[in-house]
């Protein structure tokens, strides 16, 4: 789906967040074609970082700008190959078996969805490593926030902080673990996901008697014979 510069102009300033509802960033400019269709946004992440995204990252709510983050955006195109691949290897096979296409043309296509398909699988491969990575990234944040959070606990047990100092970083805390939770928990679906579109097997339809019928061959034209001719 487009996205033109009017529809981009209003969320210009505004902060962009990601969909666990972090505050990456700040929308800060755009760029686009001659037709006015928006191609990349500029953010900025924490005022001393600008980076040009493209615009398929990004989702415009009511709420505000939403930017994908990598891992998933590389992860759902990923899924999406190779359920369109998988349901095309599936028609394929069923047009064969019911004998509505001629054996040539199902060879070329089956062979070429095979091909597409085996590298789809090896684009599935890297990205669930780098899935795999992010599980890990996210664990050692989730520990490293357990230990600020037992940190300052402590200290306000011991009478150190007061209540309120401790009640505005404790909720600080909280809020980040539950991003970083939900993140890991997204990430983990996402490898499932793969992981089964990969296992899953093309159904091949059983042939009945009615599709084992030879495609009807074109009948001769009757020879008409005009008298006098």
């Amino acid at each position: 789906m487009e996205v033109y510069v009017e529809k981009v102009e209003k969320y210009l300033g505004q902060p962009v967040k990601d969909p666990y509802g972090r505050v990456v960033g700040h929308l800060i400019s755009f760029y686009s074609d001659s037709d006015g269709v928006v191609t990349d946004l500029e953010i900025s992440f924490g005022e001393v970082t600008f980076r040009q995204v493209p615009i398929e990252r990004f989702k415009f709510t009511s709420e505000g700008v939403v930017l994908i983050p990598e891992w998933r955006h590389e992860a759902e195109k990923v899924a999406r190959r190779l359920e369109r691949l998988k349901k095309r290897l599936h028609a394929i096979e069923e047009l064969y078996a019911k004998k509505e296409i001629p054996r040539h043309a199902y060879e070329a296509f089956k062979k070429k969805l095979e091909d597409s398909l085996s590298k789809a699988k090896n684009d599935a491969k890297r990205v669930k490593e780098s899935l795999k990575k992010k599980v890990h990234e996210l664990e050692d944040t989730i520990m490293e926030l357990e230990k600020a959070f037992t940190s300052i606990k402590m200290s306000y047990i011991a009478g150190e902080i007061s209540e309120k100092t401790y009640k505005a970083a404790a909720d600080q805390l909280r809020r980040h673990l539950e991003y970083a939770d939900r993140e890991k928990e997204d990430v983990k679906k996402y490898i499932d996901r793969i992981d089964k579109l990969e296992k899953q097997p093309v159904h091949v339809p059983s042939i009945t008697s009615e599709a084992t019928e030879e495609i009807p061959q074109s009948q001769p034209l009757p020879v008409v014979v005009i008298e006098g001719s």
